[in-house]
């Protein structure tokens, strides 16, 4: 009882510091004023200024963008000073209320790679105080070590989807906005309220995202546990399928080397090609990050996509394709599939070279007018015997 009232003695204090709200008003009351201000009461300097105090920047940032002329360090300025304003919540209270310790804290800050904050500093909001403090209340259940490892996965995928973001927002957003002849104060404000309608965008999908991808795999450790009561029956429901998986051959090489920019491009360019060489006869395409799954009724045709998929990147000046097809039993449900036939296909995919197909002896059975030679033997993770790999003959 007592940590509950104190953790409702922190919500309120965060509620009254975070005024949801006050920016967007502030933007319209900015924006309503700037025909005013056109008669030259303010020079562009003293506007730029007004405005990026509306938004809470700091006076060092502001007198930083003003010495440097560059409305775009401005505009950088307000994000964090956006989010710092919601942050009401120290790690201090966060404690008192019975949730994660403050040595706690800044370890898990330091595994999401993240600065680690004083122990009086605001620096969560009301939300994420309650979340550290249910993470503490659940550690019989769930250790606190495994936040910890979680937390270097989160921090590290997400500090690059953060980069790209902002990365493709300064190189497409920012030049738009530039071309529009606008002054500073109105870019500013422009910029700000781009921002506005993006970061909520971007944190419930990523959070849909997230979720999705749990159940998947939840699902998926439920079909292999019924796989293995059934032994060599095929689960009630099951469907034969080929199964195609292809990506980029060390498409992360290539975008540490090349930068996001051009990452992204190569994305979409093999989007293109995946898209237009599929064929009709697809059941399902889905999107992996840097690769496709692909489903078929019969190896034949998944083979013959996987050709025509790997050919269409040929010419990039960028990584390559490769790609690999398992046959088996799989598990449709809601507009997906599941099983072992699905991890096999993606597990084989780390024996196929850039350029090149590999397959299974159930796919090279069914597939004898295609040129098969031999690929080795390969030990899969979640399957006893060495897996015999057949590559196809360019």
């Amino acid at each position: 009882r007592r940590g509950a009232a104190v953790r409702r003695s922190v919500d309120s204090r965060g509620d009254r510091g975070t005024r949801r709200g006050r920016p967007r008003t502030l933007v319209r009351r900015v924006r309503d004023d700037s025909l005013e201000m056109e008669s030259g009461e303010q020079d562009s300097v003293q506007q730029l200024a007004a405005v990026l105090r509306t938004f809470g920047v700091s006076e060092p940032a502001i007198a930083r963008a003003i010495e440097s002329g560059d409305s775009q360090a401005g505009i950088a300025e307000i994000i964090p000073a956006r989010g710092a304003a919601a942050r009401t919540v120290s790690a201090d209270q966060i404690e008192a209320s019975g949730g994660l310790p403050v040595e706690r804290i800044c370890e898990l800050m330091e595994a999401f790679g993240l600065s680690l904050p004083a122990a009086d500093e605001s620096a969560f909001t009301p939300e994420e105080a309650r979340v550290l403090d249910q993470l503490w209340q659940l550690r019989e259940v769930w250790p606190f070590e495994l936040s910890v490892q979680l937390g270097r996965v989160y921090g590290r995928l997400l500090a690059r989807i953060a980069h790209a973001s902002v990365q493709l927002w300064v190189g497409v957003v920012e030049p738009r906005l530039q071309a529009a002849d606008l002054d500073d104060r109105l870019r500013v404000l422009a910029a700000a309220e781009t921002f506005d309608g993006l970061l909520p965008v971007a944190d419930t999908l990523l959070t849909g995202v997230h979720r999705r991808w749990i159940e998947r795999e939840a699902s998926q450790i439920a079909i292999r546990g019924a796989e293995r009561e059934a032994g060599d029956q095929a689960l009630p429901g099951a469907v034969e399928v080929s199964i195609l998986f292809c990506d980029l051959k060390d498409f992360t090489a290539f975008a540490d080397r090349e930068g996001d920019g051009a990452a992204v491009r190569i994305i979409d360019q093999f989007a293109g090609v995946v898209t237009r060489e599929h064929g009709p006869e697809a059941r399902l395409t889905k999107w992996l990050g840097d690769g496709f799954m692909l489903v078929y009724p019969g190896p034949g045709l998944a083979v013959a996509a996987g050709v025509r998929i790997i050919d269409g990147m040929r010419a990039s000046d960028g990584p390559g394709v490769h790609a690999s097809v398992h046959h088996g039993h799989a598990i449709p449900r809601e507009g997906d599939y599941f099983g072992s036939v699905v991890n096999l296909t993606a597990r084989l995919l780390g024996a196929a070279g850039r350029d090149e197909l590999v397959a299974t002896r159930p796919v090279v059975e069914r597939c004898p007018d295609v040129t098969w030679r031999p690929g080795g033997t390969h030990r899969m993770r979640g399957v006893e015997a060495p897996l015999e790999v057949f590559k196809l003959q360019a």
